[in-house]
């Protein structure tokens, strides 16, 4: 920020250089900021965390993809997997891996299409007061990914 007329201006990340591109961020552009855990965070990317590249490529997509608030993502498996180079199949059980250890939470129906967003004790994008009522009613995310395997009645 030019600090004697308040307006923004392109931050410079590198060096001018004739043989690389000046490299800017643009601040001015209306991006959106997301309060998410870090320690959540770290936890999920350790490798002992039962959840695997997949599913920390899906948890990202939906991090950064999502709408604001509570909303869901409104994006098929296909389009999902189209944009990771992966298989509609493979996005599904990472999704299926995700909302099982409650980092993805189910939104919304529609036929048989099931949307999800990110759980709000994850990470959440919107006001602080927003965010405080989100987290009211979701559950609590689960590291390590608890077993998928069912449990057999005897």
């Amino acid at each position: 920020m030019n600090t004697s007329t308040g307006e923004y201006v392109q931050l410079q990340l590198l060096p001018d250089d004739e043989d690389k591109k000046k490299v800017t961020y643009d601040w001015s552009g209306g991006g959106r900021h997301v309060n998410a855990s870090k320690g959540l965070g770290r936890k999920i990317w350790h490798k002992d965390s039962g959840y695997t590249r997949n599913d920390r490529d899906v948890f990202g997509y939906y991090l950064f993809h999502s709408p604001v608030g509570e909303t869901p993502l409104r994006e098929s498996f296909r389009e999902i997997g189209g944009n990771l180079d992966m298989r509609p199949a493979a996005v599904s059980k990472s999704v299926g891996r995700l909302h099982l250890g409650g980092l993805l939470l189910e939104s919304e129906k529609v036929g048989r299409v099931t949307f999800y967003r990110v759980n709000p004790r994850a990470a959440y994008d919107g006001g602080a007061v927003e965010q405080r009522l989100a987290t009211a009613s979701a559950r609590h995310p689960v590291v390590p990914c608890p077993s998928q395997e069912k449990e057999i009645a005897s």
